[in-house]
């Protein structure tokens, strides 16, 4: 009898990965592969969906390759990006590219929208804050305006996920989470809202993909597609979810007792509530994940693209040092620039705003500021300010989150910075509370996988949790750096409001 295993598939912005993970959620094996952002217009941010499509397929076979005699892949769960739109023909043909969350060219659509409609009426209803580009109601908008050829010929208006499960399994399906986060979808009803379509855009619900729940089960994709990925066609995949809202839930997150921290190319903080929770001052946002269960938080636009531009940037004095000192790779030699200066990087301060803001202000013409340069500082300590500033626009968003949730007991790290101790110890200084860390590494991935062992009942109920869930490291706040971050972080606020409030 062949060993079940369960693979989660997790599509972020600048790559997709594949994990498999044995029933206790432990990773056994995995592939990733990066693919390009394409940003060489001004506020445009996209992806071609053909590229991912293909490194979709990659990844999925270069795994089931790596399994041996006895392990079977039972299930699949699928763990996507949230907030991006793409336009397809009567025929399933990509009409357009992939508009990513990091897109701001419908700026002065969300403006419209602000300006003719009550926007906290809006929020209540689908809790987003669409007064914002981010967001697909304004990027539709967009298109509506500036393209109207392609606007009529859209047929359907889609997620990446929706359009790679078309690809799949031939129908238009998407997950409860997908939908929640475009602002086109009452989260108190489950269905999309046809009077913010119908008002805002002039469009009907039918041309937006059927909302199914994160469990739903797809299967039966053709013989000769699964022949590419190795795969028995019977395989089932599941529906799954945002991969922030799946980073909460691979951290073993299931009630508001406990906040996820994730920072990867993005970051936010998060908690699992049995209701809709939201913020009279529209800081924070709310997507459904079930019926019987939202997740509550706020995003940051700039997370570990800051330092993945700092590493492209100056690629070749960086690359240099990695040989010189014997780093792993780059992102190491940033950690031991870190440790070599002292909290607060000698009073430089980075506001990382490099692609506008998300929370807690929503403002999308933000920029990045580097602030205090003078001839003692040197690239460690623009290196370091970088991930103090990320920490500090982490910590505005967790004040904003713990001001209506003040259930919170813990804060458990996940994602990228996850792998950093000089990161997450910075984040402890800044927070000034105890970070935990689950021996997840892979939450959104996990979460996703998790969906699926639900989906097929190799778990018995929502919040049954998995052995790798646990926390096993806690950072604890050192109060000597907490006061110099304290200043820190009020040097930090105050450059933010001169310059944009």
């Amino acid at each position: 009898m062949p060993d079940s295993f369960y693979m989660g598939i997790d599509l972020g912005t600048s790559s997709i990965r594949a994990v498999v993970f044995d029933v206790q959620g432990k990773p056994v094996l995995s592939r990733q592969e990066e693919f390009p952002m394409m940003t060489e217009l001004e506020s445009h941010a996209e992806i071609d969906p053909e590229s991912i499509y293909r490194h979709f397929i990659s990844v999925v076979r270069s795994c089931m390759l790596q399994l041996s005699g006895n392990m079977k892949v039972r299930a699949i769960g699928f763990s996507t990006q949230m907030h991006s739109l793409m336009l397809t023909d009567e025929k399933g043909k990509p009409l357009t590219r992939v508009m990513t969350w990091a897109d701001n060219r419908a700026y002065q659509q969300a403006e419209s929208i602000k300006k003719n409609y009550d926007s906290l009426s809006l929020y209540k209803r689908t809790g987003c804050i669409v007064q914002h580009p981010l967001y697909p109601l304004s990027k539709i908008l967009w298109f509506k305006e500036q393209k109207p050829e392609l606007f009529k010929q859209a047929a359907c208006f889609l997620t990446v996920k929706s359009y790679l499960l078309y690809k799949l399994y031939g129908s238009y399906v998407i997950d409860y989470t997908d939908a929640s986060a475009s602002g086109l979808f009452n989260l108190h009803t489950f269905t999309w809202d046809e009077e913010i379509i119908s008002q805002i855009l002039g469009l009907s619900a039918d041309r937006f993909p059927r909302p199914v729940p994160c469990d739903y089960l797809l299967s039966g994709i053709s013989s000769s597609l699964a022949e590419e990925m190795c795969l028995d066609p019977d395989t089932p995949m599941t529906a799954g979810s945002g991969d922030g809202i799946l980073a909460n839930l691979g951290c073993g997150i299931f009630d508001a007792s406990a906040m996820s921290s994730t920072v990867g190319t993005s970051g936010a903080v998060r908690t699992t509530v049995s209701s809709p929770l939201l913020d009279d001052q529209q800081r924070t946002w709310c997507y459904c994940l079930s019926k019987d269960r939202w997740v509550a938080g706020g995003a940051i636009n700039n997370g570990g693209i800051v330092l993945r531009w700092l590493r492209d940037q100056f690629k070749e004095t960086f690359q240099k040092d990695v040989e010189e000192q014997g780093c792993y790779n780059i992102y190491a030699l940033f950690d031991q620039y870190a440790a070599s200066i002292p909290a607060g990087s000698d009073q430089l301060t980075f506001l990382p705003l490099l692609t506008g803001e998300r929370s807690p202000n929503w403002n999308a013409l933000t920029r990045g500021v580097l602030y205090g340069l003078d001839l003692r500082h040197s690239r460690q300590h623009i290196v370091k300010a970088a991930m103090e500033g990320i920490m500090y626009q982490m910590f505005a968003v967790y004040q904003a989150l713990f001001s209506i949730n003040t259930q919170t007991r813990q804060i458990r790290a996940s994602g990228g910075y996850a792998r950093s101790d000089v990161w997450l110890q910075i984040q402890a200084d800044i927070f000034g509370q105890p970070i935990a860390v689950s021996n997840v590494n892979e939450a959104s991935a996990l979460g996703a996988a998790y969906l699926s062992m639900l989906a097929v009942g190799a778990v018995s109920r929502f919040d049954e949790g998995l052995p790798e869930m646990t926390v096993t490291r806690h950072f604890e706040p050192d109060e000597h750096h907490r006061e110099i971050y304290r200043n820190g972080y009020k040097r930090y606020a105050d450059i933010y409001n001169r310059l944009y409030r």
